[in-house]
């Protein structure tokens, strides 16, 4: 079974079918030129561009464990000659230059949003903290307010009556049920 070359770079949201061809020159498949590929080839095709781009490995990396992993199946043993130098592997590359723009964009977006969300969250935040303190402050206040009310109108009830009580100050004693003063016996101990 085989794929067309065309199909392998949409599959893999790739931007020209020349990066297919320089990676099935780099992995040593011999027909590399063809339009289609065979399907153990478009395999490790998929898996260079899956371990470049989720794995983030240089492409040295990613052909070197692509060769290792290689059965030593008939399809294999055609693709015998790994030639790095055909991809570029200057510093200057990394893992995201791999991926298609499609990825990229995507990524970026994702993490655009992430903090976007951030950001939004700590406004919200600010905000629901400001008005809870605003809340707070209102209701402490509004409640002093009801309750020195409440206790100056209650002292205000003990002002009156005691203003309307009648003292009789004769014998120097408050208005109420007399009390005769106990008797003393006198005793031996007393």
């Amino acid at each position: 079974m085989t794929i067309s070359r065309n199909d392998l770079k949409y599959e893999l949201g790739l931007g020209a079918v020349k990066e297919i061809t320089n990676v099935r020159k780099a992995l040593g498949h011999k027909d590399w030129q063809l339009t289609n590929v065979n399907e153990s080839d478009a395999g490790e095709v998929r898996k260079y561009y899956e371990l470049i781009r989720e794995k983030m490995m240089s492409p040295s990396e990613a052909l070197l464990a692509i060769a290792s992993a290689r059965t030593g199946t008939e399809a294999e043993a055609q693709n015998d000659m790994i030639d790095e130098t055909v991809i570029d592997h200057s510093d200057h590359r990394d893992g995201e230059e791999e991926t298609s723009e499609l990825v990229v964009a995507v990524r970026g977006a994702t993490q655009e949003a992430a903090l976007a969300m951030t950001d939004v969250g700590k406004v919200a935040a600010a905000s629901v903290v400001d008005a809870f303190f605003i809340s707070l402050g209102n209701n402490v206040v509004d409640e002093l307010k009801t309750r020195s009310a409440n206790t100056r109108s209650n002292f205000g009830q003990v002002v009156e009556s005691v203003k309307n009580a009648p003292l009789d100050l004769r014998n120097g004693s408050l208005p109420g049920k007399k009390t005769n003063p106990p008797k003393r016996i006198t005793g031996a101990w007393g």
